[in-house]
């Protein structure tokens, strides 16, 4: 694997007919010039052809984890692998999910970024196909105290979870979210901002990120990759910025589902709870 200014480690769990769209994305975006590094986490078999598939991809290494690592350990294992062969981080490492497509312009709008210097993270606008709204800017402050501890009541439970969740399904239905994006491309805000954190489906990290010590060792399995990162960049006086320049569609929830088990659930609670003790306490 050639050294790229462009590495992308997308993580994969148990979602190959997505994978395969995903890497049809890259090619309609003429993403030749790239890394990409397929994590997979699956506990399920490959379906038949889908090796031979992706070697339709010269830029691509995949590797299975062996076991689900969870988003970020995935990630940072795919990092890993490409820092062993390189020794030094490319201008942009993406990590994302495989529920994700990229516009045929991405690419060449993120090569012409410039005034990188305090830059960590550009949160790019993540169109739902679903909602058909912007996921970005994900959290534009920092959460207060007491909303962490309001996490921590509400993921006491899933059924309360669920509830909560439906909530939130039916207001976007009704009214749609904050700096609405359409498929139009039209937005209330077209100008990149400054933020606290990015959606977590397409990370667009700039190498100073982890240059100034930021890393994906996430201390829970799953969740909360956001706030992690977000705190990284503070700590190092690094700016996250949303940028809808740069868009992506989600097709979301391919890997998770739309509604919490107790399992996920517990995984909600177990993040929430680190975040707390780390970063608020």
């Amino acid at each position: 694997m050639d050294q790229a200014e462009i590495l992308i480690i997308a993580v994969i769990y148990n979602t190959y007919p997505e994978t395969l769209r995903y890497l049809e994305s890259l090619k309609s975006a003429g993403a030749d010039d790239l890394s990409l590094i397929l994590a997979d986490n699956s506990n399920m078999t490959k379906p038949a052809g889908f090796d031979e598939k992706i070697k339709d991809y010269p830029f691509l290494h995949y590797f299975a984890t062996g076991k689900n690592l969870g988003y970020f350990g995935g990630a940072g294992m795919g990092l890993k692998f490409y820092l062993d062969q390189h020794q030094k981080y490319p201008a942009w490492i993406l990590v994302t999910n495989v529920d994700i497509v990229f516009t045929p312009t991405f690419f060449t709008q993120l090569k012409s970024k410039i005034n990188l210097d305090k830059l960590a993270v550009i949160a790019p606008a993540i169109i739902s196909n679903k909602w058909n709204t912007d996921y970005n800017p994900k959290i534009i402050e920092r959460y207060s105290r007491s909303r962490i501890q309001f996490y921590q009541f509400l993921y006491s439970s899933f059924l309360l979870h669920n509830l909560f969740l439906i909530a939130a399904y039916s207001k976007k239905w009704l009214s749609g979210k904050r700096n609405k994006k359409t498929i139009d491309g039209t937005t209330k805000n077209n100008v990149p901002s400054k933020i606290y954190g990015a959606h977590g489906s397409c990370l667009v990290f700039h190498r100073n990120y982890f240059l100034q010590g930021g890393n994906l060792d996430l201390p829970n399995f799953l969740f909360g990759e956001e706030i992690h990162v977000a705190e990284a960049a503070r700590k190092s006086g690094l700016e996250v910025v949303y940028d809808p320049d740069l868009v992506i569609y989600d097709y979301e929830h391919a890997s998770t589902g739309f509604f919490v088990t107790p399992r996920i659930n517990r995984y909600y609670s177990e993040s929430n709870n680190v975040i707390f003790q780390r970063y608020y306490t």
